[in-house]
Order: C-alpha cells, then structure tokens, then sequence
C-alpha cells in the first residue's frame, strides 16, 4: 500500500502495481463478454477466432467442454483472438500466404521462431495456436510495463537540468510528472490493445528505448558537434531500435526524421569550418543512421517484389510490378485496406472520425504547446521548468507525433490513432504537465496576486491546462467501452 501512497520514492513499482490493477480490469472485461452476449458467446460477433484457437479443437465449447479452469482459459485466448489477431497468427506461425497480410509486420513471427527454439530445448511436445496468442499477449503485456518504465526515464532525463537537487523525490516536479506521464501511458486509450497480441505494445517499448537513446546522444553533444564516441554509439543504437519498431508498426520509419536534424547540423557546421573533425563523425553516423532507420521497411519491399515481380515468378507477376518505385506494402494498403490520400474521407466514415476527435486533439495541442516553448519568453512548460533544457531536443521529438497525426487525418484509418498514439512520447509528458499544474495550482496561495479578471497567476494558468480534463475523461471511459466491445468481436477496432 505504501508503493501508492509514495509512489514517487519507488516509482518502478508503484507502476507495476497500477499496470496490474489496470491490466486485470481489462481482461476481465474482456473475458467476461463472452458471457454477457449469450447469442454469439464465446466466439463474438464473427467466428473467424476459430481459424486460429479451433472451434471444438484447442479450446471446445461444447457440450462437452472442459473443466471450468480450462474453459474459462480457452474463453479469455478467444476473447483477445479478434480483428488482426487472426492475421499476426497466421503470419507468425507460416510466413507471408495471401497478397493482403504484407499490409502487416512481420515482427511477431521472428519473435515464435526465437520463441519455437527456446521452447524446443525444454520440450517436444508442439505449440499449439492457443500457446502462441497467450504468448503474443505475455511479450504485449512485458513491452507495455517497459515502455511506461522507459518513459518515466526518458522524462527525467529531457528535464534533468529542471530537477531540483537536494529536495526529496517526493518534492521534485520533474520526477512528478514523469511518474504521471507513465501512469498516463499505463492507462492509455489504446487500453486492450496493449494486453491483446497486437503490435502497438512492442513497437511502444522500441520507440521509447530510441527515443532514450536518442535523446542521450543529443543532450551530450555539444553546441560546436564535439562529442564522444559514445554519442554515436547511441545514435547508432536509437536507429536500430527504431528500425527494428518498423517491422511490427511501418509507422516507425517516421522516426527516421529525427536524424535529418543532426545530419543538416552537422553539415552545416562542417561548411562553416566549425570543429571538422567531430562533425565528420557525426556527418557520419547521423546519415548511417537515419539510413538504418529505413532498411528493414525497403527489405521487405524487396522481399515482396522477388515473390510477385521477379523473373522467376512471371506468371505471378501483379499490377504493382510495373510501378517506377514498386512497393507491395503500398499497392496491398490501397487496394485491399482502402488507404490513401483522403480515401478515408466518406459520410459513412464520420462516427470514426468523431471518434479520433480527442485523440487528435490532444496530439496536435501538445505539439503546438512544444512548438510554443521555442520561443526565448517561454519559461516553462505547464509545471516543468524549461531552465537550461534543450528546447531544440523537444522540438524533435514532437515532429514525428505532428507528422502521425497528419497523415492519420489524412491517409489512415482515422480510427486507429488512439493505437498509433501509444508509441508517441510526448504528447504523454506534456499532459502529465498540465496534469500536475491543475492540480498544484487548485488552489491559490496566500500570496498570488489576482489580476484584472480576478484570477490569480495560478488560477490563469491552472484554466489554460486544463484541457487534459475532457481528454483523460475520455481515454478512460473509452478503454472501457472498447475491452467490451473488442471481446465481443465488435467494431471499432
């Protein structure tokens, strides 16, 4: 109980403990739609579950069913076995069959195989499709705690300069916010998303261990490029880790404009003759790495085109063959999926966009609010002082998010951001923010002066945060609604 009460003194496990509360609500919720909705429980509103946990097979629901423990079991692998579950699993377990599933990353079956290895020095016995969804959800769950974790550091070390020595941890606002911004993303409206055998958990944990890594290098290179070796190590590191993201989530070589920043940088101070030596390296090792970033996404494209373009396979050979720059990925996302440019602009689709309302607006707000911190009169941002913090560094980092939510509005299934936000850090941080000023300044102290309107500073800038409210309220209520809805097969997904 103490771990809540002070969660700031041990906040690693403070979020364990609300990552388990939040995660066992979910699944409960989950599970029990497969009781609630007697007319097509277990298996949903769609039977394509069984194409993967085997109606009457892995798990039978007949009359014949097996104990209760065993039920309830099979009940829960069903209820997170919807919507894309039944591509992951097919994908994973024989590789690429149909045209449409190269619409989705291929990370899930590198980790069976590795996971197929292990198994196989322990044991002989074969994985069933059911091993391999609680096996899925077991790597989502893990990659969801790391992520919130890595977050926390990752906040502390981009206002690392802000933080107050001496003072407790329990005084310190940076690490406040940090903690909120974790708990934020622990309850984050992609909510059964996270727990399920999708993607978004994993990609999570990548992005914001580039991010770190990222940051790390950027924070210790000095304003002329002089730097260590580490630095590029580090840059090196954060590419892999994003490009490695790029195979559960293609939206992950976004982040590859991150380098575009240090590459002209460093190549602008090589013009002016600043420190040539060290901006060489950096020169360097920010192209090699921004490069790294997008290999993995142009391998599978090259992979896609020797399946359905190459000479071998003429009699194969699709429309997308024929393209100057032709990329499987893109044909299969248009054609089968309806995503392009303003394809997703229909009357029928305007619940999904209403839907996408707060997510949206939290991503562009947040951004804006760092764009706003570029400006040298801006000295804080919400509760986190910006004293000494590397403001250029937050403008990176909000790019990537302000590039996503564009091309959600515009190319994706709108939908689908309350996802795609997972593995987007700073829209987190900077909520935690105004999260923590509404509550620090609820009410004025007896010093604060009111102004013209009769509001202290407090209170003005208390009412200029408080957007979050509605947001969060939303988030909430939303993952709610939709661990019911996912359980019982149900769209949105």
């Amino acid at each position: 109980m103490a771990v809540l009460t002070t969660p700031l003194d041990h906040p690693a496990k403070a979020l364990c403990a609300i990552y388990a509360l939040r995660t066992v609500a979910l699944l409960l919720l989950a599970w029990s739609t497969t009781y609630i909705f007697p007319q097509f429980s277990p298996l949903g509103y769609d039977t394509s579950s069984t194409h993967v946990t085997g109606y009457g097979g892995t798990f039978p629901f007949t009359q014949d069913a097996p104990p209760f423990s065993t039920d309830l079991v099979g009940r829960l692998v069903t209820a997170l076995t919807r919507w894309d579950v039944i591509y992951f699993e097919g994908i994973a377990r024989r590789g690429y069959r149909w045209e449409q599933e190269w619409a989705f990353g291929i990370g899930q079956s590198y980790l069976l195989q590795g996971f197929r290895t292990i198994h196989s020095l322990i044991s002989t016995a074969e994985l069933g499709a059911a091993s391999q969804i609680i096996f899925f959800s077991t790597c989502s769950c893990v990659s969801h705690l790391v992520s919130a974790i890595v977050l926390f550091h990752l906040t502390t070390l981009l206002f690392q300069s802000a933080q107050l020595k001496g003072r407790k941890p329990g005084q310190d606002p940076v690490r406040l916010v940090a903690f909120v911004a974790a708990s934020l993303h622990v309850l984050s409206p992609a909510g059964i998303f996270l727990i399920a055998p999708y993607n978004e958990a994993i990609f999570s944990a990548l992005s914001f261990l580039g991010y770190w890594s990222y940051s790390s290098a950027i924070k210790s290179t000095a304003p002329d490029g002089k730097h260590s070796w580490k630095n590029e190590i580090l840059l090196l590191s954060s590419a892999a880790l994003f490009g490695v993201s790029s195979l559960f989530r293609s939206n992950g070589v976004i982040n590859g404009v991150l380098f575009a920043f240090e590459f002209s940088q460093s190549l602008w101070r090589l013009i002016s003759g600043i420190n040539p030596s060290a901006n060489l390296r950096l020169f360097v090792a920010s192209g090699a790495a921004g490069a790294l970033v997008g290999v993995p996404v142009l391998w599978r494209q090259y992979v896609g085109w020797l399946e359905y373009c190459s000479s071998e396979t003429d009699s194969l050979s699709r429309e997308w063959c024929s393209k100057s720059l032709p990329s499987v990925y893109n044909f299969v996302q248009s054609h089968y999926w309806g995503v392009g440019f303003l394809k997703y602009w229909t009357p029928g689709n305007i619940p999904l966009f209403l839907l996408a309302v707060p997510m949206l607006f939290v991503l562009l707000r947040t951004t804006s609010d760092i764009f706003a911190t570029l400006t040298p009169a801006t000295n804080r941002l919400y509760s986190l002082p910006l004293v000494q913090t590397n403001r250029d560094l937050l403008f990176r980092l909000s790019v990537p998010q302000l590039l996503l939510a564009t091309l959600a509005i515009t190319n994706y299934h709108v939908q689908i951001i309350t996802r795609l936000s997972s593995g987007l850090p700073i829209w987190y941080i900077v909520t935690a923010a105004a999260l923590v000023q509404t509550a620090e300044t609820q009410y004025p102290g007896p010093g604060d002066v009111a102004s013209e309107s009769g509001k202290t500073a407090p209170e003005t800038s208390s009412s200029v945060a408080s957007w979050h409210r509605p947001a969060i309220r939303f988030f909430l209520g939303y993952q709610i609604v939709q661990a019911i809805l996912y359980g019982g097969f149900l769209p949105p997904a």
